[in-house]
This record gives C-alpha cells, structure tokens and sequence, in this order.
C-alpha cells in the first residue's frame, strides 16, 4: 500500500493518528420540519480550494427539498466535509452554518485535539487525495468508502503549533488566491478584446489599410 509522506517523516513531537479517530464520521440525517435547511450538494464545492459555489439547487421544488431533507445528512459549523464521489476532484468543505448535505460526502467531527481548518488543509493534500483516489470503485461513478479513508493516517501536531500552520496557510493561500483573481481578470478582459477585434474586423469597422499596415 502507498504511504503518505508523514508516516515516513514528521517532527518527533508529531503524532500519527487514524482520521477515523481524529475526526470520526457523523451520519445523522437531516430532521424532517417545516423550515427545509440549506442543502450543499458537491457542485456547490470548488475543486481544490473549498471554496462555496452558489446554484440555483435551493430554489427547487417542495418535493426536491422535501427529498433532501429527509435523505441528506445533517452538518453544521464544527464540521469538515469531504466528497467521497471522484475523489480526484478534491471536493473538502468547512461549513459556517447548518444545513444538509449530498451523502456523497463524509461528514467529520474534528476532535478536541484537532484544528478543524487544520484537518482541512491536511485533506486538501496531494498525497491524501491521490491515496484515496486509487481506493475507489465503480468505473462511471468511482466512489471511496469510509472504512478505506477512515483508517488513512493524518499527522496530529500539538494544537498550538496546528494553529500556527492554519494561520500561516491562511495568509500565503489568501495572497495565492488574489494573484490567481486577478490573472483570471486579465485572461477575461484578453478575451473580450479578442471578440471585439474580430467583430470589427468582419464588420468592416477595421480599415483594410490597417490590416494591411
């Protein structure tokens, strides 16, 4: 079996634990009431960053909602989620509030001795999600199951120094992001010139002594 580069190498005052002991699993399902709670399905998770991507999902039918709200799973702010279809895609959530969830993902529940946005970032690792990636079954719908992620080993610091992590991945990754906002910017107004330009140019706004200079 692959092994995850913590379980070769981490600080001596590091542990290694089981994730199904550092975050166990939580399976309620979401309480059948008159208020229908917030659903989160995986596409409303960017790939890779966690980051909400809002849809149109909440505005469905009062059958639609009524479905997820007896078939979701329950989650709330001390959560962290992670989607078990197509791992690859790294779907790993932090919910601010309550709600209900596809159960396409795991709903964990970080112990004492964890950093929720710790477990978070831990989740979000090359290594994990490739190691967990290759566990999958089903050729159309590859899927992980919790007992083959649950037993994966995550590396557990003291808890002050896994805030220290958190918050140092938390200003690096923020100024990462904004370079990323304003390259994607760039790339936008790139493409609005270039459709201008041809429209002009098969319009005839473009003076062929121009083309031709």
């Amino acid at each position: 079996m692959k092994t995850l580069p913590w379980e070769n190498y981490s600080p001596d005052n590091w542990e290694i634990w089981r994730l199904k002991f550092a975050a166990p699993l939580k399976t309620e399902r979401g309480n059948q009431d008159d208020q229908v709670p917030e659903y989160l399905g995986l596409e409303n998770v960017e790939s890779w960053t966690g980051k909400l991507v809002l849809s149109s999902l909440n505005g469905g039918s009062n059958d639609d909602k009524d479905n997820l709200q007896i078939n979701g799973i329950a989650f709330n702010s001390s959560h962290v989620l992670f989607g078990k279809l197509r791992p690859y895609l790294a779907k790993v959530f932090l919910p601010e509030t309550s709600g209900i969830c596809s159960t396409e993902f795991l709903v964990l529940e970080p112990t004492e001795k964890i950093n929720r946005k710790y477990l978070f970032y831990t989740l979000l690792t090359k290594e994990f999600i490739a190691t967990i990636n290759a566990s999958t079954f089903g050729s159309k719908m590859p899927r992980a199951n919790w007992d083959f992620i649950g037993s994966q080993s995550i590396p557990v610091p003291p808890i002050s120094e896994q805030d220290k992590i958190v918050n140092y991945l938390d200003r690096e990754t923020a100024e990462i992001d904004a370079l990323i906002s304003e390259k994607e910017r760039s790339i936008a107004f790139l493409k609005e010139r270039r459709s201008a330009l041809i429209t002009a140019a098969v319009t005839g706004q473009i003076a062929l002594e121009e083309m031709t200079s």
